[in-house]
């Protein structure tokens, strides 16, 4: 089960006229609706005609999927970079795969299943070092955490919570009385959700906001490979050349429930006060 907190909520946070907008965790397909709601897809920020509907003044991205061939020809190369699948599979999705592409070949779509058999089933793959959640790891009541642990059975107890009836009166959910349990996303078939969107990302970004894209070193689903390989693909001016960054000397990633204190350092204090990573 996908972290239920990191598919669904994003925070805001208001400063004067500026509007700081946070998606931590969350799909493209989530981000592109929600920039059209606060923009009204007409303006993004062009001081020359005002403040539209929202003054957005930045724009900072955790787990930044942001395209199907990006993310998905990365997340399998970052998988046989891992151990986590063979050479030889790895070499034959390399060949045959064309992630560009709607249909795949033969060879590419069973090497593709073989991997997805292997790994999804087997480890956390939004963090491939990080312990599973097993029927012996269920307790009637959540875990008691800190910074550094974490309870990789938290969806479960936020899934169990939220399908309770007085949990979903107070919401004003599930009016209707469904007999079945709510799941995240269910069998909702999105078809209309856009297949990259890294224009938009440059559209902001040539109309001033600051945009911070950032993933994780042991995120398999939106690797790091991924996020880079998006952004080359930007062909963006270099402003830093690249260096590792460490906070309390150590990296982190799935803000907030894995790494808080780094997640902090990210977006709190590096990013909206406009300096360098440590």
């Amino acid at each position: 089960m996908q972290n239920i907190f990191h598919q669904l909520i994003f925070l805001l946070f208001a400063k004067v006229d500026e509007l700081f907008y946070f998606v931590a965790l969350i799909q493209w397909d989530y981000f592109t609706w929600t920039i059209d709601i606060f923009t009204n897809t007409t303006i993004y920020c062009q001081p020359q005609r005002g403040p539209g509907p929202a003054d957005l003044a930045m724009v900072q991205i955790g787990n930044a999927a942001m395209g199907d061939e990006t993310d998905n020809q990365w997340m399998y190369d970052f998988f046989g970079t891992h151990a986590l699948i063979s050479y030889d599979n790895l070499r034959k999705i390399r060949r045959y795969c064309d992630f560009s592409r709607a249909h795949e070949s033969a060879v590419c779509h069973h090497s593709l299943l073989k991997t997805d058999a292997g790994v999804w089933n087997a480890i956390d793959v939004y963090n491939i070092y990080g312990p599973l959640c097993l029927d012996g790891n269920l307790t009637s009541r959540p875990r008691k955490t800190s910074l550094m642990n974490f309870d990789p059975c938290s969806d479960y107890y936020v899934y169990a919570y939220l399908n309770r009836p007085d949990v979903q009166e107070a919401m004003h959910a599930n009016v209707t009385k469904l007999t079945y349990d709510w799941e995240p996303r269910g069998d909702f078939n999105w078809v209309d959700s856009a297949s990259t969107i890294l224009p938009l990302l440059k559209e902001l970004m040539e109309n001033g906001l600051r945009v911070w894209l950032f993933s994780g070193d042991t995120d398999g689903r939106v690797p790091f490979t991924s996020t880079q390989y998006a952004i080359n693909k930007m062909k963006l001016p270099i402003k830093t050349e690249w260096y590792p960054w460490f906070h309390g000397g150590e990296v982190g990633h799935m803000v907030p429930s894995i790494q808080p204190v780094r997640a902090s350092a990210i977006s709190i204090s590096h990013f909206l006060a406009g300096t360098p990573l440590p």
